[in-house]
């Protein structure tokens, strides 16, 4: 405890406290959320301050949910957070553990192309794809669905559709490329010869596609970037913390321009895929991104049924992908294009 318990509150002991009541909020019912910031309000001293921290402490421990606090306040020293390594963190693989587990999924999806039965083995390739994205999101991010996660440590839905597309595309080009090398082997497939297994047609629709979600992937970043550039007014900032139970300072602080960015990418999750981004409306649901979540789920879907139904077809020679009608793929594009335009709009105010 300091010797001037009753002396003002640094800049960084303030930022600490405001630490300790995002902590408070997030282990506190939702009820309870105004009395908690009225208290913080009050605030004043260092006396006090530390008696708040370690009251969040012992309510911290008893929720088991979030990292310790440690706090101590004083003329020299300011309110310090130290955190145990949580279990994800400590599961989190090294280098050479991340580079093995990609070798053996490696190994996996070539044998179970080559030996699975029809349509089970677009299924353990397709598998072994996504696990390869969640081997590398947990060793880059430490997150599962790290892949997912944007520069506001977000969960992108250009992310998951570009994520999704390339895993069912490339996982069923794989998979017909395996079966017909060993129809090579083996001298035909379903009674037909096959001379150039690599030789499988990919119709224009589906590189519409996949254009379509590339431009969604590069656009999408592209006209967000005019507004990291803006600043947003107190009232817009003051306003978009009481939306999503945050400090200020904490909002203040993570924000970019007049987009809202979470403190921490541990944070990030799929919930949270559908939300609008700027300040003044985080909390509300893009209507946009769920037509496009939609769009993007039932396709996939269609798409996948399509490959596995010519797998397991009697006298296909697997010598092209499925084709996807123009309808299917002018949807889409109208969904993107919708996406993209919603982005466009500002909406937080910003500083003259």
């Amino acid at each position: 405890m300091s010797s001037q318990p009753d002396s003002e509150l640094s800049p960084n002991q303030q930022a600490m406290l405001d630490l300790a009541l995002a902590c408070d909020l997030k282990a506190s019912n939702t009820e309870s959320h105004d009395a908690i910031r009225t208290r913080h309000r009050g605030i004043k001293t260092q006396r006090d301050a530390a008696s708040y921290v370690h009251e969040v402490e012992g309510k911290i421990d008893g929720k088991r949910q979030f990292p310790r606090l440690k706090a101590s306040v004083g003329p020299s020293t300011t309110m310090t957070i130290t955190a145990s390594k949580s279990k994800t963190t400590a599961a989190q693989p090294n280098g050479s553990q991340a580079t093995i587990a990609i070798i053996v999924l490696i190994v996996f999806m070539i044998l179970a192309g080559w030996l699975a039965p029809a349509g089970l083995n677009l299924v353990l390739v397709t598998l072994s794809m996504s696990l390869l994205l969640v081997v590398l999101g947990i060793t880059i991010t430490k997150n599962p669905l790290g892949v997912l996660i944007n520069d506001r440590n977000l969960m992108s839905l250009s992310r998951f559709q570009m994520a999704v597309w390339t895993v069912i595309i490339l996982g069923a080009y794989f998979t017909f490329a395996m079966v017909r090398i060993r129809a090579l082997a083996e001298g035909s497939l379903n009674g037909q010869t096959v001379t150039d297994p690599l030789d499988i047609a990919i119709d224009w629709h589906l590189w519409a596609l996949l254009g379509i979600s590339t431009t969604s992937l590069v656009g999408t970043p592209l006209i967000l970037s005019t507004k990291k550039d803006k600043q947003p007014t107190d009232l817009a900032v003051q306003k978009a913390a009481q939306m999503v139970d945050e400090p200020e300072q904490a909002v203040m602080d993570n924000k970019q321009g007049t987009l809202y960015a979470n403190t921490n990418i541990s944070y990030a999750g799929m919930s949270l895929m559908n939300k609008r981004d700027e300040l003044a409306n985080t909390a509300q649901i893009d209507l946009a991104k769920v037509q496009m979540f939609y769009f993007t789920v039932i396709a996939a879907v269609c798409f996948f049924v399509m490959i596995i139904k010519q797998l397991v077809a009697a006298n296909s020679a697997l010598g092209s992908l499925p084709l996807l009608p123009d309808g299917f793929v002018a949807i889409l594009g109208i969904s993107h294009a919708g996406y993209l335009t919603s982005k466009t709009i500002g909406h937080t105010k910003e500083q003259p």
